[in-house]
């Protein structure tokens, strides 16, 4: 789910005169999905430069830590239910089908678009926790996060066991 937003950010990165090749990975800050170090390789002018037209591409950057992160909508992905559901993610899928609800779900988008991006293993253990914070929400009369429903089951159908 993030290889095109990758590829998006890559090709204004890698086009900036900069000492080195800037580094570009996923972002631990859970507000961001990716992170870089041009501030640290490259000219202030260029980091301006590649800041502004980030932003006229519809990314919010921040500088962190003399580094930028970058923040961007994950588009949607095109999914199908999986026909049989097994383990805390098939778990979280069925929670979001009996409550559609609508809670906050960016943060919780991102972390699964992260997740499983870096692999099944990463993704695996995101999904224990979310069930068990799904739980914690139906116990509180509180909203699940409706929207992240076609982003589980995109995730889940490339890490089927």
């Amino acid at each position: 789910m993030l290889t095109a937003l990758r590829q998006q950010v890559q090709a204004v990165l890698y086009a900036v005169p900069a000492k080195r090749k800037p580094a570009l990975r996923r972002s631990d800050a859970p507000d961001a999905l990716f992170a870089t170090d041009l501030p640290l390789v490259a000219e202030e002018e260029a980091v301006s430069g590649f800041v502004k037209e980030m932003v006229a591409q519809g990314w919010t950057v921040r500088a962190l830590n003399g580094w930028l992160t970058l923040d961007a909508a994950v588009p949607v992905p095109e999914y199908a239910l999986p026909a049989a559901m097994m383990g805390a993610c098939g778990c979280c899928i069925l929670l979001l089908l009996r409550h559609r609800e609508d809670g906050p779900a960016q943060d919780a988008i991102r972390a699964v678009t992260k997740a499983a991006d870096a692999g099944r293993l990463p993704f695996e253990r995101l999904c224990e926790q979310l069930h068990g914070e799904f739980a914690v929400r139906l116990r509180l009369h509180q909203p699940l996060p409706g929207a992240l429903l076609p982003y589980l089951c995109h995730a889940y159908m490339t890490f089927k066991p």
